[in-house]
């Protein structure tokens, strides 16, 4: 296997690869920045499987969220690709599936009975009919 650091001369040529790819400037911004940031992590040392998934844990102690990091594995795994060394990837964190939503992003009665009343004043008598039933399936399902 190959040993690497993280020099500006293999972000400058990751840079290449990613225009080369086709990705969009904010992707390769973000892939970049996200590389930069790795580099920043590993200082002198030469990048591994246990570095990376060390800087993932140190993201999670850091109090990044989950989709951030995966976020940012993407960007380091995209460049484990590029330099030839695909058995550095590591996975992203699982984020479990929420059935349903948070009970702070549901609507309040009063929030329902406003919405309903502007749709009435707007006359907009089909949008005021259509609230009401979604409102009407929610309580009967139970």
């Amino acid at each position: 296997m190959k040993k690497y650091l993280l020099t500006e001369q293999i972000i400058s040529k990751f840079r290449k690869y990613l225009v080369l790819q086709e990705k969009s400037d904010a992707t390769i911004e973000k892939y970049c920045r996200d590389v930069q940031a790795f580099a920043s992590y590993a200082g002198s040392s030469f990048i591994s499987k246990d570095m990376a998934v060390a800087y993932k844990n140190k993201l999670k102690n850091d109090g990044y969220a989950a989709r951030s990091i995966n976020s940012m594995i993407a960007s380091i795994n995209s460049l484990f690709v590029f330099l030839g060394c695909p058995e550095l990837k590591i996975n992203a964190i699982r984020i479990q599936k929420q059935i349903f939503c948070p009970e702070e992003k549901e609507l309040s009665k009063a929030e329902y009975e406003r919405l309903v009343l502007t749709a009435e004043k707007r006359r907009n008598i089909r949008l005021s009919l259509i609230l009401q039933r979604l409102r009407c399936a929610y309580f009967c399902r139970f």
